[in-house]
C-alpha cells in the first residue's frame, strides 16, 4: 500500500510527486490519459518550432512557479510585445495600429516550451511511479485507508489520496463512498475549468516577417476568428510562429475552415508583407478530461480557489489540488504549483 496516491499527471500532480520524492514519501501517480502534462501541451511544427497549445505565460508575481523553475534549472524569457500592435474592432473598418513599448512587468515563456517542466519533473519522480491510461471511477473510504477502483475494476490502496482533477470533471466521473458533503458536491459542478472549450492555434513561418517590419505580432480582434494573436518566436530566435486563441464560435467550423479563416485574417491585417505559411496547428480543449458534459455557463475563474476546496475529506485522507483549487493565482501555472505545495506541506505534517 502506497502512502499517497495522486490522481492526475499534470503540473500539480507531478509537482506534488516531486515534493514527496524529496522527502522520501512513497507515492503513485494515476493518470487517466495516455500522456502526461494535463493542460501543458507543447508541439513542434514542420520546421521544429516549439508552439504552445496549452499553458504558456507567467509573470514576476507568480513566485511559486518561478521558484520551481529555479530548482529545476529551467530557463525562461520575456514575451515579445514591442512594436506595432493591431486592434481590429469592425470587419468593415480598417484596423487601428498602435505602437506598444516593452513592459516594465513582462510576461515570460519557458525556453524549449512549457512541456520542458513536465519532462524534467518526470525524470526526477521516475516513470516507475507513474501509471498512465488509468481512469479512476471510485474512491472508497475504508477507515484506516482508501481504495481506488479504476475503469477495469482494478484496485489501488493508499493512506492518502490527492486529486488534481478539475473539480467539475472530478465530480462527474468519480463516485465517492461515502458521498462527499452536500455543500462540496453542489459546489464542484460550478467550479470553472481553466482552458475548457478554448481553441488555441499556431501558424509557423520561415521568417518573422512581423518583426522584420516593425510589428510586435500582437493582434486583438473583435470581428474575426482569431481574437488574440501573439509573437511566438523561440528562445534562440531561430524558429518563428504566431500563436493565439480563436473565438468561441470557431467550434462551429471544421478545422480546414478555421485554418482558411485564420490565414486570411493574418494576410488581410499584415497585407503584402505576409509570406506563405509553413504549417497550421490547433488544439481544441473539449475532451472528457476538461470539458463538462453539463451545459452550465460559468464565468472565468468562477469558484476557483473556493474555501471548501482547501479542506480535507474522508477523515484527512482525501485532498484536492490543481490550479482551480488554488487561492493564489487560480487558473494559472502558478496556481497549479501553489496548490501542489500547499497539499504537500499538509502531507509532510501528517
Amino acid at each position: 500500500m502506497k502512502k499517497v496516491i495522486i490522481i492526475g499527471g499534470g503540473l500539480s500532480g507531478l509537482t506534488i510527486a516531486y515534493n514527496l520524492k524529496k522527502q522520501n514519501v512513497p507515492f503513485l501517480i494515476l493518470e487517466a490519459q495516455g500522456n502526461l502534462g494535463g493542460r501543458i501541451n507543447t508541439i513542434k511544427g514542420v520546421l521544429n518550432s516549439p508552439m504552445e497549445m496549452g499553458a504558456t505565460w507567467f509573470n514576476n508575481s507568480h513566485t511559486h512557479l518561478i521558484q520551481l523553475l529555479e530548482e529545476l534549472e529551467i530557463k525562461y524569457f520575456p514575451q515579445h510585445i514591442e512594436g506595432k500592435t493591431i486592434f481590429q474592432t469592425h470587419s468593415f473598418q480598417p484596423p487601428q495600429i498602435f505602437y506598444v513599448p516593452n513592459s516594465e512587468q513582462p510576461s515570460y515563456r519557458i525556453k524549449d516550451g512549457t512541456f520542458a517542466i513536465i519532462e524534467k519533473l518526470i525524470s526526477i519522480v521516475g516513470k516507475e511511479n507513474i501509471y498512465t491510461g488509468i481512469a479512476v471511477n471510485e474512491i472508497i473510504d475504508k477507515g484506516d485507508h482508501v481504495v481506488l477502483v479504476d475503469s477495469l475494476r482494478n484496485s489501488y490502496m493508499s493512506e492518502v489520496v490527492i486529486s488534481t482533477v478539475p473539480p467539475q470533471i472530478l465530480i462527474e466521473n468519480i463516485q465517492f463512498k461515502p458521498s462527499l458533503p452536500l455543500q462540496l458536491s453542489n459546489l464542484m459542478p460550478k467550479v470553472q475549468t481553466w482552458m475548457s472549450g478554448s481553441i488555441k492555434f499556431a501558424v509557423e513561418y520561415e521568417s518573422p516577417f512581423w518583426l522584420e517590419n516593425g510589428f510586435s505580432g500582437t493582434i486583438y480582434s473583435q470581428s474575426s476568428i482569431a481574437v488574440e494573436v501573439y509573437d511566438h518566436c523561440n528562445y534562440e530566435a531561430n524558429k518563428f510562429s504566431l500563436v493565439g486563441f480563436l473565438s468561441g464560435s470557431a467550434i462551429n467550423y471544421s478545422i480546414e475552415q478555421r485554418e482558411q479563416q485564420v490565414i486570411k485574417q493574418i494576410e488581410t491585417l499584415f497585407g503584402s508583407i505576409t509570406p506563405r505559411y509553413i504549417s497550421y496547428h490547433e488544439k481544441v480543449w473539449n475532451n472528457q478530461y476538461i470539458l463538462s458534459t453539463k451545459s452550465n455557463f460559468l464565468h472565468a475563474h468562477q469558484n476557483n480557489g473556493h474555501q471548501i476546496l482547501q479542506f480535507s475529506y474522508m477523515n484527512d485522507k482525501l485532498f484536492f489540488a490543481g490550479t482551480e483549487t488554488s487561492s493564489i493565482h487560480p487558473g494559472y501555472l502558478d496556481g497549479a504549483v501553489c496548490s501542489a505545495n500547499r497539499v504537500s506541506k499538509i502531507i509532510f505534517e501528517k
